[in-house]
């Protein structure tokens, strides 16, 4: 999914209540990470909900960078899966060139979210930056 379809998906979408409905269908995207990679190493430190963030090189585009992710909740999952669509293959450069502030604005997420889940969303979004830069560093 681009960034566009979910910006056109939130347009149409009435209201939150149909929105949150269409962040928990958006789970269904995200790359799940294997049994064994639920490590520590992987989890994104600073979130209250147990996030899983992965990165490797995109199996049919190795430039580019294949995000793959697991959390404990149905809505923290389609969070994530919400919050990786700029990021979601893209080399290291572009992805470190992406500022996602206009798109979360756009959704309104920041006026819809706790404080404590605003939070996890700074600490996955610079997770997401930092395998970036090991990606980068790894070629």
């Amino acid at each position: 999914m681009k960034t566009e379809d979910v910006l056109d998906a939130f347009t149409m979408l009435d209201d939150w209540d149909a929105r949150y409905e269409f962040i928990g269908e958006l789970s269904r995207e995200l790359v799940k990470i294997a049994d064994d990679e639920y490590t520590d190493a992987n989890l994104v430190p600073g979130c209250n909900t147990r996030t899983w963030l992965k990165a490797r090189p995109q199996p049919t585009d190795p430039s580019c960078i294949e995000y793959q992710a697991d959390a404990e909740t149905p809505l923290v999952r389609g969070l994530v899966a919400l919050l990786l669509v700029p990021f979601q293959h893209r080399t290291p450069e572009q992805v470190l060139a992406t500022d996602p502030t206009g798109y979360i604005g756009q959704l309104g997420l920041a006026e819809h979210l706790s404080p404590n889940r605003q939070a996890g969303m700074e600490h996955f979004i610079e997770r997401v930056y930092q395998l970036a830069r090991a990606q980068q560093q790894a070629v």
